[in-house]
């Protein structure tokens, strides 16, 4: 873990990763089909949050 997020993490004691959160997300699950239900939501939800970005140098 980065000395920056250590910090962060000492100064505000509720501060969580998206990988906690993540976790925690994924802990809640019911059954195994509701495990796999969350982790297609991850999924699309990075899928979407990552179309906006743009690569190399052309405009969209």
């Amino acid at each position: 873990m980065s000395k920056l997020i250590e910090l962060i993490q000492a100064l505000i004691p509720g501060f969580k990763t998206q990988h906690e959160i993540d976790e925690a997300f994924l802990s809640e699950a019911s059954d195994a089909c509701d495990l796999q239900r969350r982790m297609r939501l991850m999924d699309r939800d990075a899928r979407d949050g990552a179309r906006g970005l743009i690569f190399g140098n052309q405009m969209p």
